[in-house]
Formats: C-alpha cells, structure tokens, sequence
C-alpha cells in the first residue's frame, strides 16, 4: 500500500473511530467494560499512545535508527491506561489527536515508505483504530437498551 492509500484508510478508520465514541453520553466515557477494565476513555487514550509511538518509531526509521527496544508490552499497556485514568477527558482527546497528527506527519516525512514502516503504521494506526470502534459501538449500542 502506497502512502496516499495509508494515509485515506488512517483517516476513514479515525473517522469512523470518532464517530463511534462521538454521541456518547459524557457520564459513559469513563465505564469501564468496553473490554474489561477499560472505558471509552482509555481505549481512545490508548489509540492515540500508540499512534504517537509508532510516529517515533517511523522518524527512527527515516533517520536510520534502530526501533525502540522490545518490552513487555502488556506492562507498557496497564501502564500507559493509568496514565490516561487522571486525565479529563478534554486533554485525553487533544492527546490522541495530537498522536495521530504525529504518525501522519511521519509518514508523510519518509523519503521512502518501507515494508516495514507500512506494516508498522498499519497496526498502530487504522487497524487499531477498526479493532477498538467496534468495541466502543457495541458499548454504546449495550447501553441504549
């Protein structure tokens, strides 16, 4: 997949990620059971850690260096979720936005879009963005009956 089709399928699954979460009442947002233990909140707070993460990692990439490390990633997840439980919810949003434009303006940085850095903005990005809209669309459907 070429940048240009990268990038339209990040913004159609952020839109669709945006208007799952969008008309949900404000005292939903922090309930947890979208998946268990988390809320809307975390969910869009975690989307948007890891679109910033990968926006890191592909300015690794366009600068020749080595990815970050592996680690326990479940650790990093629990981790990263209680850093998004003390926020508002106003500044969870401005995050993940701001972690979105970081991956996009990565992308579209890189001389040369890889393999590897596709695949890498594929999973950080829209498939995470697909995988999660679903989830909170059927929170919210639960919670209209």
């Amino acid at each position: 997949m070429d940048r240009d089709a990268l990038l339209g399928r990040e913004d159609e699954a952020w839109s669709a990620f945006v208007d799952a979460f969008a008309g949900l009442p404000d005292d939903r947002r922090e309930v947890e059971g979208v998946v268990p233990g988390w809320s809307v909140k975390d969910l869009v707070w975690h989307c948007g850690y890891w679109a910033d993460y990968v926006g890191d990692v592909l300015e690794r990439i366009s600068a020749g260096q080595p990815e970050p490390p592996d680690q326990d990633w479940e650790a990093l997840n629990t981790m990263v979720a209680e850093d998004g439980k003390r926020l508002p919810w106003d500044e969870v949003i401005v995050a993940a936005e701001r972690g979105r434009d970081r991956a996009r303006a990565a992308l579209i940085a890189m001389s040369d879009v890889t393999d590897a850095a596709a695949s890498e903005f594929t999973d950080e990005t829209f498939d995470h963005y697909e995988e999660h809209t679903a989830e909170i669309a059927a929170f919210a459907a639960a919670g209209k009956g």
